[in-house]
């Protein structure tokens, strides 16, 4: 795949494995991430646990290759995750962690196995740090997040539809996913293109669509420039 960088798409490097000794390093890593943005006066931080990055690559059956402590079972696959998580709780405080995590996504290639059983493991490895929150994607079947439901103990944050897939999250998305069991709703590309999504939502008017084309491009414009909904005159 391509990466973006301050001169456009570029192809992404070809990774290699990192040594044993490296691997508490990594975790370490989102703690000292976590202190600064602390430091910076943030509230907290969520973890990106999704999308085929560094922890969805260990929670992965075809990323993850390894034959050590973080690899080969699902109890190995979700170490890497927990130390991380338990490396930022000591840093910041568990009510300003939190972890978002995309079960059976298949971003950047990844390929996840037993998809119930490795986030039923995870999550109650996750309950005993008690995080903020866990922030969970539509990924997989809804009948495998039910089950994740019920599983996490804490509050659960969803988002309602398929990350840059077809379907952009609006009400119905939120409502339905708030009686399935979520308390809370999170909206990506319809918070980009309308600034006062909470009003229209609230009002019922209509989502304005967002233009991918201006996404990592520098500037203000496809961040700042969406206008609020106009009522005619």
């Amino acid at each position: 795949g391509e990466v973006f960088t301050p001169t456009g798409p570029q192809p992404a490097p070809v990774p290699r494995a990192l040594e044993t000794a490296e691997v508490p390093e990594h975790a370490e890593s989102y703690a000292s991430a976590a202190r600064r943005a602390v430091d910076a006066g943030f509230d907290g931080v969520e973890l990106h646990g999704a999308n085929g990055y560094l922890i969805s690559q260990f929670l992965s059956a075809n990323a993850n290759l390894r034959t050590d402590r973080y690899g080969g079972s699902l109890a190995n696959r979700v170490r890497f995750a927990v130390d991380a998580m338990e490396a930022t709780v000591d840093a910041v405080g568990a009510a300003r962690t939190g972890i978002r995590l995309s079960p059976g996504g298949t971003f950047w290639g990844v390929e996840e196995r037993d998809v119930p059983e490795l986030y039923a493991l995870l999550l109650g490895e996750l309950a005993r740090l008690e995080p903020a929150y866990v922030h969970l994607e539509a990924t997989i079947d809804d009948d495998v997040l039910v089950a994740l439901r019920r599983v996490w103990p804490g509050t659960l944050i969803m988002n309602p539809v398929l990350p840059m897939g077809a379907e952009r999250a609006g009400r119905p998305d939120a409502d339905r996913w708030l009686g399935l069991g979520a308390d809370l709703i999170s909206f990506g590309r319809a918070f980009i293109a309308n600034p006062d999504l909470v009003e229209r939502m609230r009002a019922g008017l209509p989502i304005a669509p967002e233009d991918p084309a201006t996404y990592f491009q520098g500037g203000d414009t496809g961040y700042v420039t969406y206008p609020s909904y106009q009522h005619a005159g």
